[in-house]
């Protein structure tokens, strides 16, 4: 018997809100979606709360549903930090993230620049 539900099987950013949201985080991730792409400058938003009130749950599948049930325009990255808790300095896992996120979405589309 388990306490709290298995998360179901899903592809990073590829999947978005299914059958499996039992707690109704669709409509806050459409609004989330919405905030995202209004605002141009560059922001930090910080998603707080107790752990086990599904924080995870909805970062892992509004990245997906951000571009194909939200229609947003926004790249999404998303980073577990304590998937990286072992590393001395988690600025080099967080931008590794981020370049991984880029290359994969945006592959083709950027010119390195060039050291002197």
């Amino acid at each position: 018997m388990n306490i709290f539900p298995r998360d179901s099987d899903f592809q990073l950013y590829e999947t978005g809100f299914d059958d499996d949201d039992i707690l109704g985080r669709k409509r806050l991730s459409k609004l989330l979606s919405q905030k995202v792409d209004q605002i141009d400058d560059p922001i930090v938003w910080a998603l707080d709360s107790r752990w086990g009130t599904g924080k995870s749950f909805l970062l892992k599948r509004w990245v997906g549903a951000h571009t194909l049930q939200n229609s947003g325009r926004a790249t999404t990255v998303y980073f577990d930090a304590f998937a990286s808790d072992y590393v001395s300095d988690p600025l080099v896992s967080l931008i590794a993230a981020v370049g991984s996120r880029l290359d994969a979405q945006h592959s083709g589309t950027f010119k390195p620049c060039k050291m002197l």
